[in-house]
């Protein structure tokens, strides 16, 4: 049996907006045994907290054992869930993790798992599916093998990148009988533009969501244009928009400038309220 340990890249990304900024490391090691096409592999996430001298902390990041094979691969533990891979499989998320989340400017619920039970197919001519169960495990006084389910089927060939997902909660949400959702999404690489754009119903609060990015590269850089639309039965009817520039320093290293702006309309009570908010950001995300 042939023994091979793979360690994955670990990344630290500073953003320097204001001088108190929060600075996060974080990282990832995955090793995988190999034995007749067949292997057994495992992750373990971690991140640790410069801003405050915090501890590690592994909680909210993926921890798995499975196998893999050329038939497809099951997990078992924390993970992110199949509807969560396939709303960014759209390439929706342009300038993630900055004031331009797609994920912010319209707030998408998306989930890990703890005690997750997942497949994932393998690629068959682009075509990939995923599937999990989570056991409630007492949360909410659920203890069924299938108090949750996500399930993401997600396309990508020639520039082009569809998707479609379904994710029921269950018990293990706040509200049992309305946590359920579907996206669906598309995006498309042409040369130097591209554009992805994901909806997304909800039955929490009957939300539904819309997120629209496009992006233009020239030589080094690129300028990145993104939107969202969030409104449901609350009364709430949120628009955010944002517009960024990012610049490839190095292969590791890329420099942002970004600006984003919501406007939240409040018509709860026959009454109409206006709020908007907005903010700049300069940062710097080096990947080593």
């Amino acid at each position: 049996m042939k023994k091979s340990i793979i360690a994955a890249a670990i990344a630290v990304a500073v953003a320097a907006p204001a001088a108190n900024a929060g600075v996060t490391l974080y990282g990832k090691v995955h090793v995988s045994i190999l034995g007749n096409g067949l292997s057994l592999i495992w992750k373990a996430e971690t991140g640790y907290d410069f801003s405050d001298g915090g501890a590690w902390d592994s909680s909210g990041r993926n921890a798995y054992i499975g196998l893999t094979g050329d038939w497809g691969t099951f997990l078992y533990g924390r993970h992110d869930g199949p509807y969560k891979m396939a709303w960014y499989s759209t390439g929706i998320d342009m300038m993630g993790d900055t004031i331009m989340d797609a994920n912010g400017l319209a707030s998408v619920e998306e989930n890990r798992f703890s005690n997750a039970i997942a497949y994932v197919s393998p690629n068959m001519n682009g075509l990939t599916f995923a599937a999990a169960i989570v056991p409630g495990e007492g949360t909410n006084n659920a203890t069924g093998l299938t108090d949750g389910i996500s399930v993401g089927v997600m396309y990508s060939n020639n520039g082009l990148k569809l998707a479609a997902a379904y994710e029921d909660e269950g018990d293990l949400g706040d509200n049992a009988d309305d946590n359920d959702r579907f996206m669906i999404g598309a995006g498309y690489t042409m040369n130097a533009f591209s554009i992805a754009a994901n909806y997304v119903d909800d039955d929490e609060d009957d939300e539904k969501s819309l997120n629209v990015s496009g992006s233009y590269s020239f030589g080094n850089n690129k300028l990145v244009l993104a939107y969202g639309h969030e409104d449901n039965d609350g009364g709430s009817d949120d628009v955010s928009w944002g517009v960024g520039l990012t610049h490839a320093l190095s292969k590791r290293t890329t420099a942002y400038a970004a600006y984003a702006s919501t406007d939240e309309e409040d018509t709860l009570e026959m009454k109409t309220e206006m709020d908007a908010t907005s903010g700049f950001s300069i940062g710097l995300i080096h990947n080593f």
